[in-house]
Formats: structure tokens, sequence, C-alpha cells
């Protein structure tokens, strides 16, 4: 009998430290980036013809040296196509003001300064905005310091789209980099629950009209309420994986919950723009067929069908338990007892083990129109975990949800795939104690990501009878990977939903081999996209380590050679 591959049972050390956690690093490869990019002529990096883009800043009570080296950043600009658009309120000292009207009158016709009596804020901003006239509008706060090619690169970056960002960091009390925010490609869930664009973020001029541009009075961080207002209306969004700024504070983006709002629906190709409240709890919630494959194991199995039916809450559920060749007498005796309840359905399927074959046959035996495949290793440890789920499975636009989860022993065992982690693809951030949010908030916060295990994977029959199920020739490893780009192929979205928390034991029953012909059948059916890269993790970070360290500079070569290991056809 051929076996899955499974993570031996462990509690792994915590991951090393992140690109933030090892600065000395960081800063070597910040500079090393610099200079390449300083490499490359302005004209190299062509931009749409017409396009200007106008910074916006504000004066509020800033430091006379950061100031200076903000507008001086400005003037070493490689491209010129830009324009500076700065409100000074009334209250500005007078060396401030000197400062200003000196470096202004050196940029000449490029700087319109208006004067601001009023409050702080959003109204500023939009004060600016009102005066400005470019095309693309940028936010720029009175202490960054742009790189030289920040411009360009913008530009760039926004032809074809309707806004664009890039990655920053910051300076510290000495002027060294620090807080890098190295993001990820556009991720809409993301920015729900944070402002994770930052700065720098060019708009069109228009989009920005349509939605009322900046507004006061916003509950909460008025930024981020402009941001979920234009990605709300936006088309395309563009991402330039370059830091371009170097904020003049921490640019640590918070981890925290944040109130619904509105969000664009998504912006893959082919994709229909649109908005979306966040999903809100399901007022009459659909029932949940729950599948769950075995063999022997009952300790496991028992504690997993207890504590799933203990903590379901208001959700009407049906178990469908698949045996899959137990032989032990214990196991004989739970399964007897599990078959007299109303809610449990046993399957007995003896064929050679194959996880997808498995799950596909009970799926036909299934009533629920939402599915939901559980490990039998899986323990629920408190409520509002199914409902997480199913608020987000209900949504149209969405395809698969995955859950976090965490290894006995209290630090994370899940929190998203990424593609060519590892090899095909691995978990990210495995082994970050409980508490911690990770880098960027990815253990934390729900966004997309390109797969979740199959170890807890919800979708809706709808989706799983378009997908045709999960492919039976990937029997033991990576189908749900395969389930999850099949999905995201036809336009649906993959979430990883961190409310949903549950343990994962990680059962040896099924052992730690591996299934090389799977891996290689995967890898040669998803190679193109295993290459270009996971568009939810830095193109900077590591495909080697789970961290979100730095990558180096030989991964892409390490991927090679492990491609190089598996199996001809």
């Amino acid at each position: 009998m051929q076996q899955r591959v499974l993570f031996a049972p462990r509690q792994p050390s915590p991951p090393g430290p992140d690109v933030g956690g090892d600065l000395p690093r960081y800063r070597e490869w910040a500079a090393e980036r610099a200079a390449l990019r300083a490499e490359v002529p302005p004209s190299a990096v062509p931009h749409a013809g017409g396009d200007r883009l106008d910074l916006l800043a504000v004066l509020d009570h800033p430091r006379a040296d950061a100031l200076e080296r903000c507008l001086r950043s400005l003037q070493a600009q490689t491209c010129g196509d830009w324009h500076l658009t700065v409100v000074v309120p009334d209250d500005t000292d007078r060396a401030t003001r000197r400062l200003v009207a000196g470096v202004l009158r050196r940029m000449r016709w490029r700087a319109t300064v208006v004067a601001a009596a009023g409050p702080r804020g959003a109204a500023e901003a939009q004060l600016a905005f009102e005066h400005s006239a470019a095309p693309l509008v940028c936010l720029l706060d009175r202490h960054d310091l742009l790189t030289p090619d920040a411009v360009a690169l913008l530009l760039h970056g926004a032809d074809g789209a309707d806004m664009v960002y890039g990655d920053e960091d910051a300076l510290d009390e000495h002027g060294q980099l620090t807080s890098p925010v190295l993001k990820p490609d556009w991720s809409p869930e993301l920015l729900g629950s944070g402002p994770y664009l930052g700065r720098p973020l060019a708009v069109r001029r228009e989009l920005l009209q349509a939605v009322g541009g900046f507004r006061s009075g916003t509950a909460g961080d008025w930024e981020h309420d402009f941001m979920l207002r234009i990605a709300a209306r936006a088309s395309v969004v563009a991402h330039v994986a370059e830091v371009l700024v170097h904020r003049g504070g921490s640019t640590q983006i918070s981890t925290r919950t944040v109130p619904a709002a509105p969000i664009s629906r998504t912006k893959e190709a082919g994709a229909t723009p649109g908005t979306l409240p966040r999903p809100a709890r399901p007022s009459d919630p659909p029932s949940v067929s729950v599948i769950v494959p075995f063999r022997d194991e009952p300790r496991f199995l028992r504690t997993c069908v207890d504590s799933v039916t203990a903590t379901a809450g208001p959700i009407p559920l049906e178990l469908l338990l698949v045996d899959n060749g137990s032989v032990e007498p214990e196991s004989q005796t739970l399964v007897e007892r599990l078959a007299d309840r109303p809610d449990v359905t046993v399957l007995r399927d003896d064929r050679p083990f194959n996880w997808a074959a498995l799950n596909n046959t009970a799926v036909s035996q299934a009533r629920a129109d939402m599915l939901l495949f559980l490990n039998n290793d899986i323990e629920v440890q408190g409520e509002g975990w199914l409902e997480a789920l199913v608020r987000q499975g209900q949504r149209l636009e969405v395809g698969v949800v995955g859950a976090r989860l965490l290894y006995p022993g209290g630090s994370v065992q899940h929190a998203g795939m990424v593609l060519g982690l590892g090899g095909a693809a691995g978990h990210v951030l495995v082994g970050l104690p409980a508490d911690e949010p990770g880098y960027l908030g990815m253990a934390t916060r729900c966004r997309e990501v390109s797969a979740v295990t199959g170890a807890c994977l919800l979708t809706r029959r709808r989706v799983f009878e378009e997908l045709g199920g999960f492919d039976e020739s990937l029997g033991l490893d990576l189908n749900d990977v395969d389930f999850c780009l099949r999905a995201g192929r036809l336009g649906y979205r993959v979430l990883y939903e961190p409310a949903a928390e549950l343990v994962h034991h990680e059962s040896p029953s099924r052992g730690t081999s591996g299934s090389a012909s799977d891996i290689r059948r995967f890898v040669e059916r998803w190679e193109q996209v295993l290459l270009d890269g996971d568009p939810y993790l830095s193109p900077h970070l590591s495909r080697v380590h789970s961290s979100c360290s730095l990558g180096g500079p030989d991964e892409g070569r390490w991927w090679q050679e492990w491609r190089s290991t598996l199996p001809t056809s």
C-alpha cells in the first residue's frame, strides 16, 4: 500500500528571523539593489506617454533636516515627469517657511504652494489634490525620502493600471534603514484587514475624483478608508516590487482587525470588477458535509468527530467518515458507535489509498452544498471556526477557504501555502509561536493565498463540480494545491482565514514517505506558474526557508537542482 506524504509529528523550532529581524543583511541587500538599479538608465524604464505624477505633501510641523532631504530627493529623480503640490498650514514656523521657499524656488514650475487653515489630515490632503492637475497623484509625507528612480518606476507601473504601489522601509534616528515592508502583489482581502498598500501609492485622478477624494471625519484611519474606496472601483492594480521610499518613521503594518468595509471583488484576468462587503454572519447558514477519510487511529477520529460536532454552532452538519481499510478492533467499535448517529454516515472504501479518489467518491454521497474536507487528526478547541469558514465560502468570488492550523504545542503549522517554497509548495511561517502575527501579520490576517492545505479545506459543491473534483492522478501528494490552482485559474479567490483556528496533530497513520511521481506530475503541469513565483509573497523573500527572510542569490539554481532530482516520465 502506498503512503501519502505527511510531515512527521513534531514540534518544530521557531522559524529564523524574517527580513525585518536581520537588519544587517537587509541593509547590505538594499545597498546592492540600489546600486543595481542605478545602472539602469531612465530611458530603460518607459512609461505611458503623457502621464505625470503629482506628489501631494502637507507640511505638518516637519523636522527641518528631514524636510530638506525629502525635497532634495525629489530634485534627484531620474525622471522629470513630476510636480509637487505642497500644503503649508498657517501655523508653520518661519524657519520652515524660509526653507521651503528656498527649495521651491529652485524647483521653479515643478511646485505649487497652498496655504491652509483648518483640520489636519484628510482635509489638507484633499486641498492639495484640488490644486493638483496631473493624471496621477501620490501622497508624500514631509519626512519621506524617495529613491532616485521612484517616479520613473511608478509611472512605468501605472501604464494600464488604475493604481500602483511600491515597497518601503524606514529610516531610524541614526539614518539607518529599518522596518522593511516587502509587499505581496495585489491582495484585496489583505487590504480589507489593514492598509498594507502603505506608501508610495499612486492613483488615477479621475478614479480619486469618482470616489469623492480624501474624506474627513472618517472613523479610524482616513488613509485606509481612501485605499478601500479606491480599491472598490479599481479594475487593475499594479505592484512595483522595489523599495521606492524610505519613510521618516516606522512602517510596521498594523495587524489589528478593522471594521467591515467594501473592497474590490478581484483584479484577476477575466473577472468582473465590483464591490462586496466583508462577509457577514449568515442569518440562514447553509448545511455542510464534512468528509473525513481515515484508517484506524481511533483516538484521533473520536477527537475529531466529537470536537467538530460540539463546536459547529448553528450550522447543520452531516459527517461522512470514509474508512479506508481499518483493521484494529478499537476502530471497529468506534465505527459501529458512530454509525448509529443520525448525522454520521460511514463509507467503507478499501481501495489502495488515494486521497483524491476517496474524497471524490464521498462527495457523490454528500447532501450539502458546502463541502469541508478534514484530516482525521484535526481537533477543534473553540467555537466560531466553522462560521468563519462558511462566511467566506458563501461569497461567489471565493472558491476555496483554508484554516489556521496549529501544532498541539501551540505553534503555527499552516498559515497558507507558497508556491515553490521548499520545492513544489510549502507552508509559510511554520513553527511561528501562535501569539505572534508573523511578517506583515501574515499568520493572523485573512488574505489571498495561492493554495491551502487539504487538511482543512472548504469549498462549494458547485465549485467542486466545476473543477471536476480532486485530480485522482495526484492520488497522494499536492492534489489540494492543484485544486486551489485550478480554482484560481478560473478566477476564484483562495483564502486563508485565521479566524478558523484548529489543532492539527499530523497523524503518522499514513507514514512519511512520499510520492515522487505525483510531485513530478504536479511540477510538469504547473512549472511555468512555479517559475513565475507566488504573487502573494514578495519575489525578494526566500523560497528555501519558510521564515520570510531575504532570498539567497543561489535559490534559482537550488530550485533547478531540486527539479532535476524528480523522476522523468
